[in-house]
């Protein structure tokens, strides 16, 4: 269940404004020889071969490709998140909680982890109900999106340098 296998993926620490961020994304995306993605009417980035994701937050701007459905996320972890903790943390998430504790890495966690499934689907991913987390192992996961009836392989990654979590979900063969 690693996305190394399945998903290439690169980036950087940054920080600046929201254009910044995107212009440095596209920046990265040209000296990697990476194409850069269209963009579908919801802004989805699409290739004409394959699937990508982008993500910039929490310092970083990093970028996802898989032959494999993808979606990517990264976010510092913070105070915010215990904020809207009601809005994206329902029982379905007990697995996650038992298995790595309640605290906020495992928010960050699991808010990444639903930010990059929603953008493996692109819509339709409610935050609160919309994963039924099945095994989980280490800081790799197997979860199902209930609306979609399709299971996703999710991986995190803590980064440093900034800190922050990055969270690869790839939709199952």
């Amino acid at each position: 269940m690693t996305p190394g296998a399945q998903a290439a993926l690169i980036g950087e620490p940054f920080n600046g404004a929201l254009a910044a961020q995107r212009a440095t994304l596209d920046a990265l995306l040209l000296r990697s020889g990476w194409d850069l993605p269209t963009r579908l009417p919801n802004g989805k980035p699409v290739l004409e071969k394959g699937y990508c994701s982008l993500s910039h937050g929490g310092g970083w701007v990093i970028a996802g490709q898989s032959s494999l459905p993808i979606g990517i996320d990264v976010e510092a972890p913070g105070l915010r998140l215990q904020n809207v903790r009601r809005r994206f943390v329902g029982p379905a998430d007990q697995p996650v909680l038992d298995a790595f504790g309640d605290n906020i890495d495992t928010l960050c966690m699991l808010w990444t982890a639903k930010e990059a499934a929603f953008k493996v689907f692109g819509t339709g991913l409610d935050f609160l109900t919309g994963l039924e987390w099945r095994e989980i192992r280490g800081h790799s996961a197997r979860a199902r999106a209930t609306a979609q009836g399709v299971s996703l392989d999710v991986t995190w990654n803590r980064l440093s340098d900034p800190k922050a979590w990055l969270a690869v979900a790839l939709q199952s063969e």
